[in-house]
């Protein structure tokens, strides 16, 4: 995605024709988002508001406010990536091709799919974690967060 920016910033200072490092970089941005979200959700290092659920947590137990969050973030990952699968599907019956390229633009919700089917797989596991007892590894602030 760095190289086909560069390319363009390149072309367009020496006047060269290269419109297709436009879409090559978008399309490998919005790729790496949904591989990005899974690493994310694997290392426990994507964004979190937590005041509300460890202001309840103190009140009601944080294995519960942990059940709560798994539950919902396995259904919006499985619905994700649900739909995601259902509009690739139709992006082959009906394509959306690029100019510059000719893709398939749809083909991108494979990477969307596939990205939402890790988390579920990883939330999966937290699940399986919680029903047998143990707690989420949850990062510790850093003294800087506060």
């Amino acid at each position: 995605m760095v190289g086909a920016l560069f390319l363009q910033v390149v072309s367009r200072e020496l006047r060269w024709a290269v419109d297709w490092t436009e879409e090559l970089g978008r399309f490998s941005f919005i790729s790496m988002v949904f591989f990005a979200a899974a690493y994310g959700t694997l290392t426990r290092s994507h964004l979190r508001v937590s005041v509300f659920s460890d202001l309840i947590g103190r009140k009601i137990g944080i294995r519960t406010i942990d059940f709560f969050h798994t539950v919902v973030l396995l259904g919006f990952s499985a619905t994700m990536a649900f739909f995601a699968w259902n509009n690739f599907i139709d992006g082959l019956r009906y394509p959306n091709t690029s100019a510059a390229l000719g893709f398939n633009q749809n083909n991108l919700f494979v990477a969307m799919s596939t990205g939402f089917a890790i988390i579920f797989v990883l939330h999966l596991r937290d699940f399986v974690v919680l029903l047998r007892g143990g707690e989420l590894d949850v990062p510790q602030k850093d003294l800087g967060d506060e």
